[in-house]
């Protein structure tokens, strides 16, 4: 009996894991090769499309902390079968999508240049990316639907469909950037605005084939528009209660992510593409580190909703070493991508140099990070214990951010304690996670 469940457990790891895993190297992908095909202009068009980003970065994770905060209901409602309850938490989660993505984007448009400042003292950086922000601010709406819809679909362990869309978005996005950066079968070259009108493309190819699929496709939740759109005020208070924790969790972590670039902005351009370059591998390497989360989440919800909790306690147990073994693996493939990836960019040797000693910081980061992660997006979120997540998270990046500012700017530290200072959060974190699951008080029912 033991076998059969364990079997089951490692089965639902990988069939929820390696979709999103693969959904998100090939979204990764995409920004591996915009910041190939930008570096081949210089350090400044590579430096303005990393920092103009910077926006996307956080309206993007405000996408995760919505959908997250969906899927904390949704999971368990889909451990009762209760699919119309999932079907308004979707549109609840969509609606309230819709209203930050006008809202980044209305900022974007009108104040671009202002934006920009904030990120890089450098005027041929601001004047990039500000060109940059004025095209890619309409993705924004598609992008955001898109996301947090496929995002939902994953408590429902709906998760292939996400790496069809993503792969033709990729496809898309290399196509016409590669059009439009240098202006190839009569186009206009225009650098690194014509990347953000890739994105754009990208972004809307996707809104169309996921409206599609849900209209023909779709059969577990078999998504009806009426309900889609009508308003479950229950629904929005549960919503509220146990979402707003991931989305202000999500928000206040992306803007403090955005305050590393900042302090490295204004270091110099080489920090920046050095980093730029570096953060793009270590995000290739987080990719199976999210899937896990997500499927962590996933399975939390469903056994709460199920409300075999001696289970879930024996399913915890073999999660933390899943963590342990990933953080050996991932930190294992940043040192072994290093110099393959690093040859690929025609940058100065200075910031070469940089990025090979940040690599070395991201390989030590990221082995906490893929124990701290699953922890707090998936057994803590999925478990509905929201707030403890988001005062851990929060909290801990945060504390260190001053202490990074104070070593860039006070003491004029090297880049390379400027940023192992800023990522001294994982640890931290690492440790109040393994404190909190000691007890149980983490443990509680979301549905009704």
């Amino acid at each position: 009996m033991t076998a059969t469940i364990d079997k089951k457990f490692y089965s639902s790891i990988y069939t929820i894991a390696m979709p999103i895993a693969l959904q998100n190297i090939i979204s990764f992908s995409v920004n591996l090769m915009d910041t190939v095909m930008l570096g081949k202009l210089g350090e400044v068009a590579l430096s303005a499309s990393a920092l103009a980003n910077q926006m996307f970065f956080i309206f993007n994770v405000v996408c995760f902390g919505v959908a997250s905060g969906a899927i904390v209901l949704a999971s368990q409602y889909w451990g009762k079968q209760d699919t119309v309850a999932i079907q308004k938490i979707t549109g609840l989660a969509v609606k309230i999508i819709i209203g930050f993505s006008l809202l980044f984007t209305l900022i974007v448009v009108l104040f671009p240049t202002q934006i920009m400042s904030i990120f890089s003292p450098d005027r041929e950086v601001v004047e990039a990316g500000a060109r940059y922000l004025r095209v890619v601010a309409f993705s924004y709406t598609t992008g955001g639907i898109s996301a947090t819809i496929l995002m939902v679909l994953r408590s429902v362990e709906t998760v292939k469909i996400s790496v069809l869309i993503y792969s033709v978005s990729f496809c898309v996005n290399v196509f016409f950037n590669y059009i439009f950066i240098f202006g190839k079968f009569g186009a206009p070259e225009l650098g690194v605005t014509g990347a953000a009108v890739g994105t754009v493309i990208a972004r809307v190819s996707e809104c169309i084939i996921l409206v599609f699929y849900l209209k023909f496709f779709e059969k577990k939740i078999c998504y009806k528009l009426r309900t889609l759109f009508s308003h479950d005020k229950v629904l929005m208070q549960d919503l509220i209660r146990y979402g707003m924790p991931v989305m202000i969790n999500e928000f206040l972590w992306a803007v403090g992510v955005s305050m590393h670039s900042v302090i490295l902005g204004h270091i110099s351009a080489s920090v920046v593409a050095a980093n730029s370059i570096c953060n793009v591998v270590y995000q290739l390497a987080t990719s199976f580190i999210f899937g896990v989360g997500s499927a962590t989440a996933v399975i939390t919800g469903n056994i709460i909703g199920s409300g075999d909790i001696p289970y879930l306690q024996s399913c915890v147990k073999k999660f933390k070493k899943i963590y342990f073994f990933l953080g050996l693996a991932s930190a294992l493939l940043l040192i072994l991508l290093k110099k393959p990836v690093l040859s690929i960019y025609s940058v100065e040797p200075q910031t070469l140099d940089f990025a090979n000693q940040l690599m070395v910081a991201y390989a030590f980061a990221i082995f906490f990070m893929a124990y701290t992660c699953p922890l707090i997006t998936g057994i803590f979120r999925g478990a509905g214990d929201t707030r403890f997540a988001a005062v851990v998270d929060i909290g801990c990046l945060w504390f260190v951010i001053p202490i990074g500012a104070i070593a860039a700017f006070v003491f004029h530290l090297p880049p390379l304690i400027v940023f192992a200072c800023l990522k001294m959060d994982y640890p931290l974190k690492t440790l109040f996670c393994l404190l909190r699951l000691r007890g149980t008080n983490w443990i509680r029912s979301v549905t009704r």
